[in-house]
């Protein structure tokens, strides 16, 4: 990757510092930049959209998955954001790697790190599985559509789960919202993390979720894909938790 914009596509920077590094931050500071991912219609009750970061897409091929994440259960990262957050994050100098995937795991909030290099190589690691698979080719005609199966069945390897970050304030926050189908009053479970088992050539096959030791509450939503939590019982949450929904 020669430059963070070159890794994201085309359009214009815009620029800001993450809200928990700025001098006069707040909870509810939000990169300004909005994309139709991130005013989507929330999905149904009970039903989670996965965050994904898509770095190299032609701006063609983004807006075209942009379009139908949804369908897949997914929500595409806004590009201004992850630009910012790949800008801040040493770990990200090479996306394809476990390292940036962890990185970008917390803020913003990206299950599968997705690299599109050459128009149709594609690299997808798995951030909370920390599976990363071989690079495939895109080959049918309609590349936005069969990048989100791909990402689909990738994704199947763990169940909806996230990473917490603590802010300047203290606080601990999550990366996903009212976009994702959270709301306030949903309890996480807190879970140590888990292991990813692999087949004997290598191959991810499945990821053993850790042990439960804890609940924590979305306290308060903030914007469409910010959340704060508060603590329920057990363990006290650490960034290094897993974070899986609790089911009815």
């Amino acid at each position: 990757m020669n430059t963070v914009d070159d890794a994201l596509g085309h359009e214009e920077p815009e620029w800001s510092t993450p809200f928990w590094e700025s001098g006069n931050s707040s909870a509810n500071a939000r990169p300004q930049a909005i994309s139709s991912s991130s005013v989507a219609a929330a999905p149904a009750s009970g039903q989670l959209r996965t965050n994904l970061a898509i770095i190299g897409a032609s701006d063609p091929l983004f807006r075209e998955m942009d379009n139908n994440a949804a369908d897949y259960g997914f929500r595409l990262i806004p590009r201004s954001e992850l630009r910012d957050a790949i800008a801040n994050t040493p770990a990200c100098d090479d996306t394809t790697a476990e390292t940036c995937a962890e990185a970008l795991a917390a803020y913003p909030g990206a299950r599968l790190v997705i690299t599109v290099k050459n128009g149709d190589a594609v690299t997808i690691v798995d951030a909370a599985s920390g599976a990363r698979w071989a690079e495939a080719a895109l080959t049918s005609g309609k590349r936005g559509d069969e990048l989100l199966e791909m990402a689909s069945q990738r994704s199947d390897i763990a169940p909806w789960a996230m990473k917490a970050f603590q802010a300047d304030d203290g606080r601990l926050y999550l990366s996903a919202g009212r976009a994702n189908g959270l709301e306030a009053g949903d309890e996480l479970a807190v879970h140590e993390p888990g292991t990813l088992v692999r087949a004997p050539n290598g191959q991810p096959i499945t990821w053993r979720v850790g042990e439960r030791v804890g609940t924590v509450r979305v306290a308060e939503l903030f914007g469409s894909d910010l959340a704060s939590l508060s603590p329920v019982e057990g363990q006290r949450l650490s960034p290094e938790h897993d974070l899986i929904l609790v089911e009815d």
